[in-house]
């Protein structure tokens, strides 16, 4: 007796590929779009190797794919722009309909040749997509014989819903790699030195984001989130330069969104402070902006030409040529000093009582008799307007600081310590 019922179709022996894709032109060459899963993607295309950069394009770094595959991971609103490959003339193309120069069909090529599809951009994506999978993996295989041995030894009820729920994390993961989807561009071409050009035209035109903007719209970060209410302090109101990471001589503003986060971090944490995972869900952000604003006040009390400038006395340009205060950096060391007096229990009053004794000597540029040259070795060079800005010489100056402020030099002001 022979069944009726239809044989399923087996799909392991194609030969081809087959996608919904579209075709256009773009730059005088074919171009096919389609939307893969992230699972379909490491199931297309190969790990790119970090020790082998592939010709035409840059050496992949590990670390920042698995930053991108770590960012899927933990972030169910995760956005990618779309990846670009380039191929030789392997495709077939059914059109379906065509509209104003673009054609909806299906795409087809062997599956022998996948492996000439190259990257063109998104090669960090693409290994982070492969490093996501591959963890997942191991994590789930890991908690699976965590609850299995707990279960063995009869674990507390509280530690098997632990694993449980692990478990059902990392599925829940593993599906939205199968689920949720990603564009990819794949644009004909056979020439080696044509496709080269295009990964340097993709990289030349690509505007990079710059710190400043990462501070404004990185809502991720507890220190970005405080920059909004902390620029409405009346020193920084209207002179911050939203956009560039770099404050040159002539430019209007006192300092750049990227300085004010920093500034923000630096208060909270300290000059060499760093905030971690278990930090931003401990700090909260009206106390962060709070202790800003203190700092701020603190420096408005102890020195005039800050004030000025919150008063619209003095041009923020006109400050950086005369004074180290007009220099991002200093401000910053001036940050990490007042969070290093504020855990050696100081007041703000006494913290602006002790800046204030340094006033006199934030004539900028530095001449060799300054102290900023005699005493800190090598961090301020005579004709300079700032310090150096190397991680090492900021915490050296910070830590010069607050041995001045606990520990009086004598060519600075008699004052008595403050207990």
């Amino acid at each position: 007796m022979t069944s009726s019922a239809p044989i399923p179709t087996v799909t392991g022996y194609d030969t081809e590929d087959r996608f919904y894709a579209t075709r256009y032109w773009q730059g005088g060459r074919r171009v096919y779009s389609i939307d893969l899963s992230l699972a379909q993607v490491a199931a297309l295309l190969p790990a790119p190797d970090p020790n082998n950069p592939t010709e035409g394009n840059r050496r992949v770094r590990e670390s920042h794919a698995k930053a991108f595959g770590d960012y899927v991971r933990e972030h169910d609103d995760w956005v990618s722009p779309a990846l670009v490959l380039r191929g030789p003339d392997i495709f077939r193309f059914e059109v379906i309909e065509e509209i104003a120069g673009t054609e909806f069909g299906i795409v087809s090529f062997p599956r022998l040749a996948r492996t000439d599809l190259r990257i063109l951009d998104g090669q960090h994506r693409i290994l982070g997509v492969h490093i996501g999978i591959q963890e997942i993996a191991a994590d789930l295989e890991r908690q699976r014989s965590l609850l299995a041995g707990g279960r063995k030894n009869d674990a507390e009820p509280a530690v098997i819903r632990q694993f449980e729920e692990k478990i059902r994390e990392l599925e829940e993961q593993r599906e939205r790699f199968g689920r949720e989807r990603i564009s990819i561009q794949v644009f004909v071409e056979d020439d080696a030195e044509a496709y080269k050009q295009m990964f340097f035209d993709i990289a030349d035109n690509a505007l990079g984001i710059t710190s400043s903007v990462r501070a404004r719209f990185d809502h991720r970060k507890i220190v970005n989130r405080c920059v909004e209410d902390v620029v409405r302090h009346s020193l920084l109101e209207g002179r911050i330069d939203l956009e560039q990471d770099r404050i040159g001589r002539g430019n209007p503003n006192l300092m750049g969104a990227k300085h004010v986060a920093e500034i923000i971090r630096t208060v909270a944490v300290g000059i060499d402070g760093r905030i971690g995972k278990r930090l931003e869900d401990e700090l909260q952000e009206g106390v962060l902006v709070e202790n800003t604003n203190r700092f701020l006040d603190t420096l408005l009390a102890a020195f005039p030409s800050l004030a000025a400038v919150a008063d619209g006395e003095l041009e923020p340009e006109v400050l950086r040529k005369s004074s180290l205060l007009g220099s991002t950096t200093m401000i910053r060391v001036f940050a990490g000093t007042y969070h290093a007096l504020i855990e050696e229990e100081w007041q703000d009053d006494d913290i602006a009582a002790f800046f204030a004794e340094l006033e006199p000597y934030t004539a900028a540029p530095v001449n060799e008799a300054s102290p900023w040259v005699s005493q800190t070795a090598d961090i301020f060079i005579p004709g300079a307007t700032a310090p150096r800005s190397r991680r090492q010489d900021l915490k050296r100056l910070t830590e010069t600081l607050r041995a001045w402020a606990l520990h009086r030099p004598a060519w600075l002001a008699e004052r008595e310590p403050v207990a």
